[in-house]
């Protein structure tokens, strides 16, 4: 079988721009796939930003509802974010990882995953929205017993005159 020199084989395709030869023309398909491919989970995977409130004295004074151990890259830690700003839960974060107050409260509770979150006396590892519904209800149920209690004491002690 004779093929004049100018005709490029099935085998060694030629490039006319460059005169050069592509050997694996496959490859470079592949590599495009794989890349379109990272790029749609890059954009798929984006989160909306999120203010952090940070635990600093000002916000610890207002008494939050929520103090909670997190990091940067956590994306349980950004689930609980938006959880609390979305049911406009009073919270506060301490970054476990950045500040010297988070890292000792984190190893103080144990450390293990984080988000670490603390409500009242109870402490959650992970995000759970019913753990959370839960603590909060509790706490705020134990506070009104407490309130009550301390209020039925100031009504005996001002009843009583000597």
């Amino acid at each position: 079988m004779n093929q004049s020199p100018d005709k490029p084989t099935e085998e060694k395709a030629a490039n006319p721009e460059t005169g050069s030869q592509n050997k694996h023309p496959g490859k470079r398909k592949g590599f495009y796939i794989i890349l379109i491919m990272v790029v749609a989970l890059i954009f798929l995977s984006r989160q909306e930003p999120l203010e952090t409130v940070d635990c600093t004295p000002q916000v610890l004074a207002g008494k939050p509802e929520v103090v909670m151990l997190g990091a940067w890259w956590c994306s349980y830690c950004y689930k609980a974010k938006k959880y609390f700003q979305k049911n406009d839960i009073h919270y506060c974060e301490y970054d476990m990882e950045n500040t010297e107050e988070g890292r000792r409260l984190y190893e103080r509770h144990g450390g293990g995953a984080v988000p670490v979150i603390l409500i009242g006396q109870y402490r959650l590892n992970g995000f759970n929205e019913h753990q959370i519904e839960t603590a909060l209800e509790r706490t705020k149920m134990e506070r009104k017993k407490r309130d009550k209690a301390g209020t039925e004491k100031d009504r005996t002690r001002t009843t009583i005159k000597p």
